[in-house]
């Protein structure tokens, strides 16, 4: 039986610096668990303000009034949220455990300095992640497969 608010998929943050491949990477991922069965979430956190809807339509403006947004299409669902500063530190962490308890494996773009089990991935003219950085499970170089490595590494972390 698994822990209310905890994870129960396998989780693996995927670090570098800009350019260093972590979007490409991701996007070599998903497909690879998805033609095994595997349902596949990301959990990415940016510096720059998120622009999904048109300025001026329902959603955005219901959006901007301070609502959450639920946003469903065919195919597909959107949730827009605002934060508050009580979310901006955890809010990741309650979207962790949600994808991880819908999910077979959560991959997460970044954060490189939270405890959760990583591959950084080298720019040109690096040679180790920066000081500070932990958890890291393999640092790869562009010349590496890095996409079976991270699969292999995926297989082998356990569900939390």
């Amino acid at each position: 039986m698994t822990t209310p608010g905890r994870p129960r998929a396998p989780v693996l943050a995927i670090c570098g610096h800009s350019g260093a491949g972590k979007t490409t990477l991701i996007e070599q991922l998903i497909p690879a668990f998805a033609a095994r069965g595997r349902r596949v979430a990301v959990l990415k956190r940016t510096h720059h303000a998120v622009d999904v809807d048109v300025a001026g339509k329902d959603s955005d403006r219901f959006f901007r009034a301070g609502a959450t947004v639920w946003l469903q299409a065919p195919g597909q669902v959107f949730v827009r949220q605002p934060v508050t500063a009580a979310d901006a530190d955890h809010g990741w962490r309650r979207a962790l455990a949600e994808l991880a308890g819908t999910h077979d494996v959560v991959l997460v773009e970044g954060h490189k300095e939270t405890p959760l089990p990583k591959v950084w991935l080298l720019g040109p003219d690096e040679a180790a992640p920066p000081a500070g950085v932990c958890d890291v499970l393999a640092v790869l170089a562009r010349d590496q497969p890095r996409l079976a490595i991270t699969l292999a590494l995926c297989d082998a972390l356990p569900a939390p």
